[in-house]
């Protein structure tokens, strides 16, 4: 039992921790495996000429006593012969050794080829298996180098998602007192700035109760939702905010057995994120249908598609980089599909109800 709880401690829990995981031990591992393979052959060159040291040794020695039969003996001739030399040819390692008191005539002694590819194959598995028990070193090594490595960043996580939750909770407080003082206010005057004043604690509502999906497993109280209801007032509270943008609707009756409050977030994260991060007279298109709920905006160059969704991910220096993955985990959570494309200046979210 403690065995799993150990290994739930060490593994990475978010996108940043495998990221950093997978970059620590390929960028260690790789670089030890490297010079493993130059070691590795190394020894391998060396063994050869140390091979051939032996044999040549052994075959001069065999020339002075010819006891044995590891080596076979032929007779040469030619006037030009190189003595005490060892040399290689199709049948095997050979010298070259002369007959006392014969000019034009030698002995040739020679190990035989199969003998030596034999200590050749040997010598290979000898290196192969120093190669592979030592990668099986660094490989240890690598893991528990690049678990320690996202330790610190585990850390400041951590750090990061206390900071969050003690933010939540010091705002219910002033947002309280501002929700109570504005409601009295807006019973004894009218006019824009009250509206605006009521809009902006909207949006701040709105970001603190976002940060909540990020620290705890939601709660889901899941009932027969009328979605186009809460699409169509997302909408015209982002069009209020930038009214230079273009909107396209398409919203059909569609009923859905879901979290009210999470597919809230779910279409306030996705429509916020396409006004918000949209260019200077761009447009938005939202289309829901009985399956799935798609928005699209025209968008700047994205330069990494398959982060978008990672938290504390920005493109830009607006938002935190939370709201896209809010919209997975809740997604996740209800057990529906979230995919993104972008493609020719235009972002697309789908995400899927079934």
């Amino acid at each position: 039992m403690w065995v799993t709880s150990l290994i739930r401690r060490i593994l990475p829990k978010t996108a940043y921790e495998r990221e950093s995981l997978i970059k620590g031990f390929l960028l260690f591992f790789l670089s030890m495996e490297f010079f493993l393979i130059i070691i590795g052959y190394l020894y391998y060159t060396k063994g050869v000429s140390d091979l051939k040291n032996s044999i040549f040794l052994e075959l001069k020695n065999f020339s002075y006593t010819f006891e044995g039969e590891r080596f076979s003996v032929d007779l040469v001739s030619g006037e030009e012969l190189t003595y005490y030399e060892l040399l290689e040819d199709g049948k095997g390692l050979y010298i070259i050794v002369p007959i006392p008191g014969v000019e034009k005539d030698a002995l040739r002694i020679t190990y035989p080829r199969e003998s030596y590819l034999e200590d050749l194959r040997a010598l290979k598995l000898e290196t192969l298996t120093l190669v592979g028990v030592s990668t099986g070193v660094v490989l240890t090594l690598s893991v528990l180098f690049s678990l320690y490595a996202v330790h610190p960043l585990r850390r400041a996580i951590k750090l990061i998602e206390e900071v969050t939750r003690d933010i939540i909770h010091d705002l219910n407080t002033p947002l309280m007192t501002l929700t109570v003082n504005l409601k009295m206010i807006g019973k004894k005057y009218k006019g824009e700035e009250v509206e605006r004043s009521f809009m902006a604690l909207r949006q701040i509502t709105a970001l603190q109760e976002n940060l909540r999906p990020l620290l705890t497993k939601v709660e889901l109280k899941m009932e027969e939702v009328e979605l186009s209801e809460i699409v169509r007032e997302e909408l015209n509270s982002q069009k209020n905010i930038y009214p230079d943008i273009k909107v396209e609707l398409s919203l059909e009756k569609v009923k859905v057995r879901t979290d009210r409050e999470a597919f809230r977030r779910i279409a306030q994260n996705l429509i916020s994120n396409a006004f918000k991060h949209n260019i200077r007279n761009g447009w938005v298109k939202v289309v829901l249908k009985k399956d799935h709920l798609v928005v699209e905006n025209t968008s700047r160059p994205i330069k990494n598609p398959s982060k978008v969704f990672d938290r504390y991910y920005r493109e830009s220096q607006r938002g935190l980089g939370i709201g896209l993955s809010i919209v997975k985990k809740l997604v996740e959570e209800m057990g529906w599909r979230v995919e993104h494309t972008y493609r020719d200046g235009v972002f697309t979210v789908r995400v899927t109800f079934r």
